[in-house]
């Protein structure tokens, strides 16, 4: 990773990705990139990438056909985790050469009618000196954002303040902020850090407690004045719908690879826009920068350039907005040089 990333789970140094190429009897090749999260996860992922194409050999690609086989061939297993990754890998490479043989970017054929979505940088402001983060958080600024994110969760509840106080005074009052606990709280630590943090203007509080205690969210959304995200970890639409149900979250931030890659993506698209509920990205910003031009609600992509060491071009980032790319597909090729350099065995 060109900047490792400290947060409350974890200090990450590297960033482990399954490619899959996906070909086609007519020459097509889609492609996706999956984030492993740690590097144990990669030989399963593949494996179970392996055996679903052996179900595969000869389908026409129409993704919830695909979709309706992979989940018959796989749900002995159970479907979440890395089992639901890959499958989710595979949907995104089918999209991906469907966009393709039809010469347009995803996002047109999925009906988008904007061409640009608002993009914050998150490739930074770990855990670490609160005092040196105002530094850094220009550095990402000035990168062509207008908002970044900050990670918090430190052992001390004012040093996650003073993170905040610097960060913004490096910034001005007209940026936006972030903030992400990855979990790190209970819920009445929640409410209490959040309530000391409401009068910095931040613009939402991330995962602050267990994603999937949904009750404890929903005391936190109706405690604090901040905005509350959630998202990242629903394992599929129907994990989302439960969230929506129980008004857990005032927005949401589905991960591409998690909710169910493109189909589980359009499925929950779908939902936000039935409960209005503002969406944003988690990660994969080649990607989601598709499916967030397509979303009725669309709010924030989330940007990391943890992909474009290995991938021919990132995407384009100007005054805040990240640009729809012109090309066929979802623009997400490999660099084949760095692809051999980077490989693992």
């Amino acid at each position: 990773m060109r900047s490792p990333l400290g947060t409350s789970a974890a200090r990450m140094t590297h960033a482990p990705f399954v490619l899959i190429d996906l070909e086609t009897e007519e020459g097509v090749t889609g492609r996706a990139h999956v984030f492993c999260y740690m590097e144990i996860a990669a030989p399963e992922i593949c494996r179970v990438i392996e055996k679903a194409a052996e179900g595969l050999i000869g389908q026409t690609v129409i993704p919830a056909e695909i979709d309706r086989i992979l989940q018959t061939n796989f749900r002995l297993l159970g479907l979440p985790g890395t089992i639901g990754m890959a499958l989710s890998g595979i949907d995104v490479a089918c999209w991906d050469a469907l966009a393709f043989a039809a010469n347009q970017p995803l996002a047109r054929l999925l009906g988008a009618e904007r061409d640009q979505v608002p993009t914050y940088n998150s490739n930074g402001l770990s855990l670490g000196d609160p005092e040196a983060l105002g530094e850094e958080a220009l550095r990402l600024q000035a990168a062509g954002f207008d908002a970044v994110k900050i990670r918090l969760g430190r052992t001390n509840a004012e040093d996650d303040l003073r993170a905040v106080q610097n960060v913004r005074a490096a910034i001005g009052l007209t940026a936006l902020l972030m903030a992400d606990y990855n979990q790190a709280l209970t819920v009445d630590e929640a409410i209490a850090r959040g309530k000391s943090l409401e009068g910095e203007g931040l613009a939402w509080i991330e995962e602050p407690i267990a994603h999937d205690d949904l009750p404890g969210n929903a005391r936190l959304k109706a405690s604090l004045q901040t905005p509350l995200q959630i998202g990242e970890n629903f394992h599929g639409p129907h994990a989302m719908d439960n969230a929506i149900a129980l008004n857990a979250s005032d927005y949401m931030m589905p991960d591409l690879m998690r909710i169910g890659g493109v189909s589980g993506w359009l499925r929950a698209a779908t939902m936000a826009d039935r409960a209005g509920i503002p969406l944003s990205s988690h990660l994969y910003p080649e990607v989601s920068l598709h499916l967030l031009a397509a979303s009725p609600t669309a709010h924030w992509l989330e940007y990391v350039d943890w992909g474009e060491p290995f991938l021919q071009q990132g995407i384009t980032v100007e005054t805040g907005l990240a640009r729809v790319p012109e090309t066929p597909g979802t623009g997400v090729t490999w660099d084949e040089d760095a692809v051999t350099a980077f490989a693992l065995d």
